[in-house]
């Protein structure tokens, strides 16, 4: 276990330099970045945390994902295994937890724990010749594949809205259905096969648009339980659905665009910087959506030779 974590350090310094970055600089920043930009956010608006509740996620379903976890399988002991994940999983979520104490968010603390240590155990890795029926057929795969393999989150989420209903809290109800939103911004984590794009008789810009259409359109149809509860229990907060709905619609947009930016390669940690923070400081959105649609276009049309 030890030779695996310094290997991990040492790759991830490599990364680091690579990029023109100091190991040091980014082990001291990062911390300091986080607590001061969460406190500033919790400061302004105590909603945020829930923002920032959801934003821990991600990372945590990067590392639960199959093909990593297989190999992790083949090279380590189970034990040694579960003890890995344990750890990874505890060093994400801890500063999450330990901010959400600080700042007297104590239920948000013990869901994020909770739902940390979950995710241990959801990294893909059953297999069988039944395949969970979804509504996401027409236009495979993202959300087709995603949903089946991050059911159990999915039901995480919808065992939350029960009890933020239960409760007649609307912020748990929330934070509820945000988790889908993040679940469903991880199916656009890999890049699919090239085959899988250049078989389009479209041009860069058009593809990205149907791509984005279809992804918000099944976004919209994971949400919609949660969204209907929200607005039978919840109806004074209509608005904020509203808006949440569009900061949703947004959130996997960016996810999209910097996905078929990037392609075929994977997201780069930069990028994945970037994500975060659109994912903190939604107004920012506004700016970094169409900057990065223009880049994916371009990118595309390469891909497809017909041009952005």
């Amino acid at each position: 276990m030890k030779h695996y974590f310094r290997l991990q350090r040492t790759i991830i310094e490599r990364h680091l330099r690579a990029w023109g970055l100091a190991p040091w600089l980014v082990y001291t920043l990062v911390p300091l970045v986080f607590v001061g930009g969460s406190l500033l956010l919790l400061e302004r608006s105590e909603y945020a945390a829930y923002a920032i509740a959801a934003g821990g996620l991600s990372p945590l379903q990067l590392l639960g994902e199959a093909e990593r976890n297989r190999f992790l399988k083949i090279q380590f002991l189970p034990a040694d295994y579960r003890n890995i994940r344990l750890a990874e999983n505890g060093a994400i979520t801890l500063p999450f937890v330990l901010l959400f104490l600080a700042t007297g968010f104590w239920a948000l603390a013990l869901v994020q724990a909770l739902v940390g240590g979950a995710m241990v155990f959801l990294n893909g890795r059953s297999r069988s010749s039944f395949a969970l029926p979804t509504p996401f057929s027409r236009y495979p795969f993202e959300f087709a594949i995603g949903a089946r393999q991050w059911w159990p989150l999915l039901l995480i989420a919808a065992f939350l809205l029960v009890m933020g209903l239960r409760a007649d809290n609307f912020e748990l109800s929330a934070f509820a259905w945000f988790v889908t939103v993040f679940t469903a911004m991880a199916f656009y984590q890999r890049p699919e096969p090239g085959f899988y794009v250049w078989v389009h008789t479209m041009t860069g810009k058009q593809f990205l648009i149907r791509k984005l259409f279809i992804g918000c359109g099944y976004l919209f149809l994971l949400g919609f339980p949660f969204i209907l509860c929200l607005f039978l229990f919840f109806p004074e907060w209509w608005l904020i659905v509203l808006l949440g709905q569009l900061i949703a619609f947004l959130y996997l947009s960016l996810m999209i665009t910097i996905k078929y930016t990037a392609y075929p390669q994977e997201i780069s940690l930069p990028q994945g910087f970037v994500i975060g923070a659109g994912i903190m400081l939604p107004p920012l959105l506004l700016v970094i959506v169409p900057y990065y649609f223009s880049l994916a276009s371009r990118r595309l049309g390469l891909v497809l030779g017909r041009g952005g």
